[in-house]
């Protein structure tokens, strides 16, 4: 019997609590299973004796990306409500209490699960990015329940030795020298016989060297099968040269003309890279340069353990640079588990000391780490006694996130091409250090010209397919960006009088993105409202302008049954845009509902799926 752990992750911190769960486990010499759900073969569920489910919250309490199969089939109606009796779990949820849904994906699928007879077999742990320390707060003894409550179901090998918390366990991936020729001992072919061209006769074609397939990738990027090929053609800085946020027009060719057109407010995914100068940097203060470009491959020591979705497949030769550069983040600030390892590791006293330090008081983290962005690279340049060894690498180092864009154009309009409008990350810290995120400074260094591989994913809003329909589009900054798409397609079905866009900015002399093209739809019928919030003494937000709107609002979302869709920062915005659009249906607006009734009638509307988020 193996546990399985099960993660949903958006920013990475659900997969390191997974981890952390499962090295606990490991640490008691069991076996444990540990990977994403949306890598889990769903239909294997009820084969599962012992589940433990790790998931963050998406958006206004939706289920994260990674969880939405599994979600969807649980959901299925068809299933019997005994199907999940032979399972018993329990749950960790990442959250934060700020937010009204709080915990809200994990506690759905929680309930669920339970509904289709699975035996809870331990309390639930909810973590609270606001309590005093983090999630720690509910982590560290929902963690200690769960050993106790699971490890007495699980055999201990008889080879067993307790591992204490500072000693290094054993890897659990490889790093393999990659044979310098996959055919090599397959044939024994005389020199004489060899041939470079595919199509003799007589002779035979020699075979591929290792080293050469890797030249032949791009930088060493492993393009995943569902994700395509792309040709930059844009990269255009579109706010004044003056003006404090750089924001980029990119624009990519797809290489595959026959592919789908995808729908309007589709997602584009991108890998960005690590820098040169930092991955330099780290194999330097590793003492692994001579290691760096010897071709490799990954595997996995347990049979139990899959490798990862972040690293390359077993199969695929590469090279600890190219992980380096395309795989693993050095450039993140560490976390909580990246002090923990750095303590089994270190042999200096001065530095156990200091690392015994942050791993018992999560503000020394906060204060040495977050709060300045100091990055890995960083961190360990400050602990230059401790090394990590090429054998634990990839446990140590977290995984470099993919970076998602809502898509700003539609394919009608645009086909065969993705836009995207994009804010390069770009700050100083607490320390005044000038900052530029990983992301963001890949994408500056990007030429038109440039080749790499992107993920197009269906869209989380949908129009409606009725042109007489209403539909409002809220979307300030670059929040616009999946809203010109809307606006786009609504344009094609003929929809313009029945549209409304809704755009916020500080300037329209600085950061007035697509401007041309409001004018132009304007024009057309589109009702465009633009809220320059600086341009005036006092400021004026999008919410102000819908409900100067309030007799519009009130008969297209009541008496016309419109939509409603906000795109942007998940800070006030979204909440106060729906706080003007329940005064605009109130008496106290232009409509007939009470204040509770008009509040009720709106978050319904998003429950209903006239209404749709898309925040960050």
């Amino acid at each position: 019997m193996i546990p399985l752990i099960l993660y949903a992750s958006e920013t990475g911190n659900a997969q390191d609590v997974a981890e952390r769960v499962s090295r606990s486990f490991r640490r008691q010499g069991r076996k444990v299973t540990c990977e994403s759900m949306d890598k889990f073969q769903i239909s294997n569920l009820i084969h599962v004796d012992l589940l433990i489910l790790i998931t963050s919250t998406h958006g206004r309490g939706e289920p994260p990306p990674k969880m939405l199969n599994l979600w969807k089939a649980l959901l299925r109606k068809n299933l019997p409500n005994n199907i999940l009796e032979d399972l018993h779990f329990t749950l960790f949820g990442l959250g934060d209490s700020s937010y009204e849904k709080f915990n809200y994906a994990g506690k759905i699928l929680a309930r669920r699960i339970e509904n289709l007879g699975a035996n809870k077999l331990c309390d639930y742990g909810w973590g609270d990015e606001r309590s005093p320390n983090g999630i720690e707060d509910a982590f560290i003894p929902w963690l200690q329940q769960t050993l106790d409550t699971f490890l007495p179901y699980l055999p201990v090998p008889p080879d067993y030795r307790p591992i204490s918390i500072t000693d290094l366990p054993p890897p659990i991936y490889s790093l393999t020298p990659a044979a310098s020729s996959s055919r090599s001992t397959e044939l024994d072919i005389p020199l004489n016989k060899l041939s470079i061209s595919p199509n003799t006769t007589n002779g035979h074609v020699a075979p591929t060297r290792v080293e050469d397939t890797l030249r032949q990738e791009e930088h060493g990027i492993i393009k995943p099968d569902d994700w395509v090929w792309v040709t930059l053609k844009k990269n255009d800085r579109v706010t004044k040269e003056d003006w404090w946020q750089d924001v980029r027009e990119i624009e990519f060719d797809l290489e595959d003309k026959n592919l789908t057109p995808y729908l309007p407010g589709s997602i584009c995914s991108i890998q960005p890279q690590s820098s040169e100068e930092d991955v330099n940097t780290f194999l330097e203060l590793m003492n692994l340069e001579d290691q760096a470009d010897i071709p490799i491959t990954v595997q996995s020591v347990l049979e139990e353990q899959p490798l990862p979705e972040h690293l390359p497949p077993h199969d695929k030769p590469t090279t600890l640079r190219s992980l380096l550069t395309n795989h693993l983040d050095i450039r993140c600030s560490p976390r909580k588990s990246f002090f923990e390892w750095l303590r089994r590791l270190s042999l200096d006293e001065r530095e156990q000391e200091r690392l015994d330090e942050f791993i018992d008081d999560p503000d020394e983290i906060h204060t040495y780490a977050t709060r300045p962005s100091r990055s890995i690279v960083e961190t360990l340049a400050d602990f230059r006694q401790t090394k990590i060894p090429l054998s634990h690498i990839l446990e140590i180092l977290p995984p470099l996130r993919r970076r998602q864009f809502s898509i700003a154009s539609s394919w009608d309009a645009h086909p065969g091409k993705v836009q995207l409008l994009v804010a390069l990350v770009e700050y100083k810290t607490n320390l005044k250090i000038p900052r530029r995120g990983l992301c963001s400074q890949w994408l500056d260094s990007l030429k038109v010209g440039t080749r790499i591989p992107i993920h197009i994913s269906p869209p989380t809003l949908f129009l409606p397919q009725n042109p007489e329909t209403p539909v409002i589009l809220v979307g300030p900054g670059t929040g616009v960006a999946p809203m010109r798409a809307f606006v786009e397609a609504r344009v094609k079905q003929g929809a313009v009088e029945n549209t409304a866009l809704y755009f916020g900015c500080r300037s329209e002399f600085a950061d007035f993105y697509f401007a041309s093209e409001w004018k132009k739809y304007g024009e057309k019928g589109v009702n465009v409202q633009v809220a320059a919030s600086r341009d005036q003494e006092e400021k004026v937000y999008v919410q102000h302008l819908i409900k100067e709107n309030k007799e519009e609002v009130q008969d297209w979302l009541i008496d016309k049954g419109g939509h409603v869709y906000i795109s942007g920062s998940s800070n006030a915005m979204p909440k106060e845009v729906r706080e003007a659009l329940a005064w605009c249906v109130s008496k106290e607006g232009a409509g007939t509902l009470t204040e509770e009734q008009a509040n009720e009638y709106i978050e319904q509307m998003f429950e209903d799926g006239r209404g749709g988020e898309e925040s960050w």
